[in-house]
């Protein structure tokens, strides 16, 4: 394929001088495909062949946290009648990189499949082959604030630094350090530089193995009180640095509150819920939110994921504000959970909205009494309209009136800029807002 990858380069380059081949460019085999994106060296990897079972195996360990089992495959032409393709690294509910969207684009546009139909041994595609193909890019993207900082390299600075923590933040904080090295090289990655879990982070930071804790939840109570009790007189400084998603199976998301599809409730808020799922619940029937006739004494029925989850550590944290649960609330795994919230029409629980399905409905929730209520889409997320969205977070051990070491600050203020931030939409999870990242980099003064 690399007479038409040519073509389709030179090409695209004319219309887009920005776009141009990488340092990388070379087709030497289909056989190197999966390593180039695996890796991370290369955008794209033509490909003439799908991908084999064997090929991929190692694919979901290297991308666990970013929840990628195997490299997207768009079809792109046909080669002596079987199908080829372009294949490239796409994260959960989010489209690629802008230059890999426009060279897919590209290739299956009009003057695209010119190009291949005029390219010996290829033959282009229908059209309707093409719309399918070209709905696997689809996908929403959050906008930067144009009132994001820009980061400025000041005084050239010197240290190795340590990071151990979310495995969801692997890809964030590999794209970080590079692009952070390349403006100061006297700054790299220490020893340790691992992303496992949340759970390694804190644990290291407990033990002074690390440096920086990238961690993809909130703090649990009794984390912070473990800490506060064996480091006293140092404070766990806690930097947000991105926005979770909205619709990200398994990872940081926001918390969609889910009633009986038969349930008519059109809005909560937070106090109520606060009420609902609270120790001694105020809340107890439907009526006490609105709804009349024959629901307005039906009971309401708690169904919650188990306690200790994320996600329910989350609400404990969001909707309870660290308070206890109330002994009515009924754990079950989140499959479980789903379906007593489908099958009971009284039912009313929570949990992240990959987690829904036919039966459920969630609800719009307001911050209080006399805001709106807002609906749970990827809009309203990452704007954080939506009042329960939750935050990715770097962690670190720091004692009061004391600066912190300059490269850590200058990585974590170059964490917080435009150049930054603008990853961020394409890994899964949404950028803050100019006045959220004012708040953290007063934290680092």
């Amino acid at each position: 394929m690399g007479p038409l990858m040519d073509a389709w380069m030179q090409a695209l380059h004319a219309q887009h001088p920005e776009i141009a081949r990488g340092a990388r460019w070379q087709h030497v085999g289909d056989a190197a495909a999966i390593g180039a994106l695996m890796f991370e060296q290369a955008d794209l990897a033509p490909i003439t062949r799908s991908f084999e079972k064997e090929e991929i195996a190692p694919y979901v360990h290297q991308f666990a946290g970013d929840m990628m089992k195997a490299p997207l495959t768009v079809r792109v032409a046909s080669r002596d009648g079987k199908p080829v393709f372009l294949a490239f690294n796409k994260r959960p509910d989010t489209p690629p990189v802008p230059a890999v969207t426009a060279f897919v684009r590209f290739a299956l546009s009009a003057e695209g499949q010119k190009i291949v139909a005029r390219t010996p041994g290829f033959e282009s595609l229908a059209a309707d082959d093409i719309k399918q193909e070209l709905a696997k890019i689809a996908g929403y993207v959050a906008k930067l604030d144009p009132a994001l900082p820009v980061y400025k390299a000041g005084t050239p600075l010197h240290r190795d630094i340590r990071s151990v923590g979310s495995d969801g933040m692997k890809s964030l904080m590999e794209r970080w350090m590079h692009d952070f090295h390349a403006l100061q090289p006297g700054v790299r990655k220490g020893d340790p530089w691992e992303h496992l879990g949340t759970l390694n982070g804190f644990n290291a930071l407990m033990v002074g193995m690390t440096d920086l804790a990238p961690m993809g939840r909130e703090l649990w109570p009794d984390e912070a009180a473990a800490f506060a009790d064996l480091h006293k007189g140092e404070k766990l400084l806690e930097i947000r640095v991105a926005r979770g998603g909205f619709n990200t199976l398994q990872r940081t998301t926001a918390q969609a509150i889910f009633v009986n599809a038969k349930n008519p409730l059109k809005q909560i808020t937070l106090a109520q819920l606060k009420a609902a799922f609270g120790k001694n619940p105020t809340i107890t029937r439907w009526g006490q939110l609105g709804l009349a006739g024959e629901w307005a004494d039906r009971p309401i029925t708690l169904d919650a994921p188990p306690l200790v989850a994320p996600n329910a550590m989350s609400m404990q944290f969001m909707v309870l504000h660290g308070g206890e649960w109330s002994e009515g609330v009924h754990q079950a795994s989140i499959a479980d959970t789903a379906q007593a919230i489908a099958t009971e029409p009284g039912a009313l629980g929570f949990g992240g909205l990959e987690e829904g399905g036919p039966g459920l409905r969630a609800v719009p929730v307001a911050r209080d009494a006399n805001g709106a209520a807002i609906e749970i889409n990827a809009e309203t997320t990452s704007s954080g309209r939506y009042p329960l969205t939750r935050y990715m977070y770097i962690r670190l051990r720091h004692t009061p009136d004391q600066p912190l070491p300059a490269p850590i600050r200058e990585f974590l203020r170059y964490v917080l800029s435009r150049q930054g931030q603008s990853p961020i939409p394409y890994s899964g999870y949404f950028p803050l807002n100019a006045g959220e990242v004012r708040e953290e980099l007063a934290k680092l003064e």
